[in-house]
């Protein structure tokens, strides 16, 4: 939802805004096009190749604004904003989504292509995908799988799982996609068996609720007085998060809901992108 999003975050020139999961650079030339003459994007992303294509795709948009590319979490974002040298800023995106680039990659991140068991998105971090599920004790393992993946069926894969590793360690996205779908029975809905297991373990490994937990109410904080938030989700979990916090921030009287309900994508966007089809875009305003 590239164009609503842009739209609702209400950019002017001169502003100085971030792009808090800069992925490849999409959002962020669009970014860099409205706040053109003399505004200052800071573009964050835990995943270090995509802070470099970043950096090169924007230095070819033909934008009379200035920007930085920054490897590290959106987390420390208030340390990040201050190192630029501001002490607010006027708008700032959070885009939730894997980028096709990582789900395409070698890391992990989908059973559509095999690879190692990684998920991280910051390849320094010390937590692996692989380490969890050869490692963690099968109950906490069905309840990370529950919980973060709202599986159903999270007890019959953990226990699937456990008894595969006793065989032998499972370091590949393949091995772990066919015993997920061993222990669902094969079958087949809208979407593969193992989807909601990888989702489980990726959101394990990065942390991303709790991260998304704590950036924005800090996130609103930044914000100048008028600026805007905006979020795009693509799972329950996340969205829950943001809702929950923008709702808490409204009745503080600190924020206006731009988008009393999550606009959702256009068929036609859809059609284009499948993986758009779960994606919730939420947007508030800062009031003082």
């Amino acid at each position: 939802m590239p164009v609503e999003t842009i739209q609702l975050l209400d950019l002017h020139p001169k502003e100085v805004v971030v792009d808090a999961t800069v992925g490849d650079g999409g959002h962020a030339k669009l970014m860099l096009d409205k706040i053109s003459p003399g505004g200052y994007l800071i573009g964050i992303d835990r995943d270090p190749e995509a802070v470099t294509v970043a950096y090169e795709n924007l230095s070819f948009a033909k934008s009379n604004a200035k920007f930085i590319t920054v490897h590290g979490s959106f987390a420390d974002l208030g340390d990040i904003v201050k190192n630029a040298g501001h002490r607010g800023v006027d708008a700032i995106l959070f885009d939730l989504g894997l980028s096709s680039r990582e789900l395409s990659g070698s890391r992990g991140f989908s059973f559509k292509t095999d690879a190692p068991l990684d998920m991280r998105f910051d390849p320094t971090s010390s937590l692996t995908a692989e380490e969890i599920v050869n490692s963690y004790p099968k109950e906490k393992l069905a309840n990370l799988i529950y919980e973060l993946g709202e599986e159903r069926g999270s007890r019959r894969i953990a226990d699937a799982i456990f008894a595969a590793r006793q065989r032998q360690r499972i370091t590949t996205t393949k091995e772990l996609a066919e015993i997920v779908s061993a222990a669902k029975g094969g079958r087949r809905g809208r979407i593969h068996p193992a989807t909601q297991t990888f989702q489980a373990l990726r959101i394990a490994v990065n942390d991303e609720l709790d991260q998304i937990s704590t950036v924005l109410p800090s996130a609103i904080q930044l914000l100048n007085s008028g600026g805007r938030i905006a979020v795009i989700s693509y799972h329950s979990l996340e969205d829950r998060i943001v809702k929950n916090i923008f709702r808490d921030a409204k009745q503080r009287g600190e924020v206006q809901l731009i988008t009393k309900k999550p606009i959702a994508p256009s068929r036609a966007e859809v059609l284009a992108n499948p993986r758009a089809r779960s994606a919730k875009l939420r947007v508030i305003a800062k009031l003082n």
